[in-house]
């Protein structure tokens, strides 16, 4: 049924009329990515607008690289700007030749706040032919579903489990713990979170826990838990050199195989806490904002704000 809505897209995608969207993937975060690019791809559904991905500037690569062709991918000698986000640094021949000459809306010509208005995210969204009738939430999931169609090469990467380690985590509580530039330093965006707020999280659960899977970008944390709280077993695949994601160096490495691996973990731990018994994160986190939407919200709980949409 999936490869039906996926066709179906692209037949839809194909034959709107109204305008072409041009959605820039850039040097964010990739779940920051891939949340906001779901909720471009339900706008330029509910206004009839075709929609294209840029990726000459963004850090994880190419979009093929990860996924199968489902969303086209814009090739035009005149390139996007790199800060299409930075009005000011927005130079005004795009707006030209993009909106006047090729009838071409780009993102922050008014679509990045109203993909984020109340009045949008609100919205019951109904496209049978997607599979789509809910809210923003349920919209969000198939659009997920229709979008990350990952590659045969992708696919061995990120849900290649043994056997052993997937029963472990099916029985266990899926726990994301962010540290590096989201809790701390300038870009600092979140609330740092001690270990022992999770187990107390897991406790209140009540679920009968026993065994932890800990997908975090700090290896440091697995010792805390294990230091602290010895009585639980557990299950990481978070290298022992990790200690903490920063974005800026991410973004400063030119190492191809370096950046994809970065894609790859990140992909392995959402789907690692999509297939857990219970999740516990912080939904000021993008990618447990997502993980939260391919579980259906069954058995999430973030020790943070409540879900958003973007």
């Amino acid at each position: 049924m999936i490869n039906q809505y996926r066709e179906a897209y692209k037949k839809i995608n194909n034959s709107a009329s109204y305008a072409e969207l041009i959605y820039p993937l850039t040097n964010r975060g990739f779940f920051s990515e891939i949340n906001n690019l779901a909720l471009a791809v339900l706008y330029c559904l509910e206004n009839n607008i075709k929609l294209k991905v840029y990726t000459k500037y963004w850090v994880g690569g190419n979009w093929n690289d990860y996924f199968n062709p489902i969303l086209k991918e814009y090739k035009g000698i005149v390139p996007i700007p790199r800060d299409i986000f930075v009005k000011r640094r927005y130079d005004p021949i795009y707006r030209i030749y993009h909106k006047y000459i090729k009838n071409r809306e780009l993102i922050q010509n008014g679509i990045w706040n109203e993909m984020g208005s109340k009045q949008f995210i609100e919205k019951h969204f109904y496209f049978p032919e997607l599979g789509i009738d809910g809210s923003i939430f349920e919209a969000k999931k198939q659009i997920f579903d229709i979008i990350l169609d990952y590659n045969n090469e992708t696919i061995e990467e990120v849900f290649s489990l043994s056997q052993t380690d997937l029963n472990f985590i099916q029985n266990s509580c899926g726990i994301h713990v962010r540290r590096g530039d989201k809790v701390s330093g300038k870009s600092k965006e979140a609330e740092l979170f001690d270990v022992a707020v999770y187990i107390n999280k897991i406790n209140e659960i009540g679920a009968n826990i026993q065994n932890i899977t800990v997908c975090t970008d700090d290896f440091e944390v697995l010792r805390d838990f294990e230091k602290h709280f010895p009585e639980f077993k557990y299950l990481t695949f978070c290298e022992l050199n990790r200690s903490g994601y920063f974005q800026s160096d991410y973004n400063k490495t030119e190492n191809k195989a370096q950046k994809r691996a970065e894609v790859i973990n990140v992909l392995k731990d959402a789907n690692l806490l999509i297939n857990s018994k219970v999740f516990v994160g912080a939904y000021s986190s993008n990618i447990s904002r997502f993980v939260a939407v391919m579980r259906n919200n069954k058995e999430c709980y973030s020790l943070d704000i409540h879900w958003t949409p973007s």
